[in-house]
Order: C-alpha cells, then sequence, then structure tokens
C-alpha cells in the first residue's frame, strides 16, 4: 500500500496548517494514535472472540473516530466495517482479524512517521 492509499493526506496538510506550518500537532496526535490504537484493537479482538457484536460494534467507533481525526483512512475503512459488521448483530469478522488490524495499524504508522520525516525535509 502506499501512502495515499494509507492516509489522507488533506486531512493531514489540514492539521499542518492548524499548526501555523508546524507539525508539533500533528506529532503529537500520532504520539497519541500509537499509545491509544493497541488498546482498541485488543477491545476489537476481544469483542470479537467472545461474540459481542455490540461491543465490537462500539470499540471499533472508536478506532474509527481516531483513525479519522488523523486521516488513517485504511485503518478508519477497515474499522468502519468491524462497526456496521457489530451493528448487524454479528462479531464475526474472520480468523484472521489479528493479522488484518495490526498490518493497518503497523503500515499507517509507518506511513505517518514518513509524512513527519517529508516535512522536516529528510
Amino acid at each position: 500500500m502506499t501512502a495515499q492509499n494509507l492516509l489522507d493526506l488533506t486531512t493531514l496538510q489540514n492539521l499542518v496548517d492548524l499548526d501555523d506550518g508546524g507539525h508539533g500537532l500533528l506529532s503529537e496526535m500520532i504520539e497519541i494514535f500509537r499509545d491509544d490504537t493497541p488498546r482498541r484493537i485488543r477491545d476489537i479482538l476481544a469483542a470479537a472472540t467472545e461474540g459481542h457484536a455490540e461491543d465490537l460494534s462500539r470499540a471499533a467507533h472508536a478506532l474509527k473516530g481516531g483513525a479519522g481525526a488523523l486521516g488513517a483512512e485504511a485503518l478508519r475503512h477497515l474499522a468502519s466495517d468491524l462497526e456496521s459488521l457489530g451493528r448487524s448483530g454479528s462479531a464475526e469478522a474472520g480468523p484472521d482479524l489479528p493479522e488484518r488490524l495490526q498490518a493497518a495499524f503497523q503500515t499507517t504508522l509507518t506511513a505517518l512517521e514518513a509524512y513527519i520525516a517529508g516535512l522536516d525535509g529528510n
């Protein structure tokens, strides 16, 4: 996946613009994303494992919101799909869910870090 598939570059640029062209705000948001997302993933996996559709929907909604605020499009889409699944009354997300979530998180984090490095001119 490319950064453009993973990230909403307009959202990222808007965050930079809010910070008067700096990236302190964006860097802080990425740090929160790095720290918070593993817990959200654990919540999703627990709900799916236990078959709790409502909990799956709620946990996926939280991940979707955090990912969307940061322009993490691929992860937001995955979370949205999981939220819809839970709302439909199902928690059957497939045996590869842990790998899909971790891969989406890690590739997104790498793309965000590369975006910040690009702002620094590195």
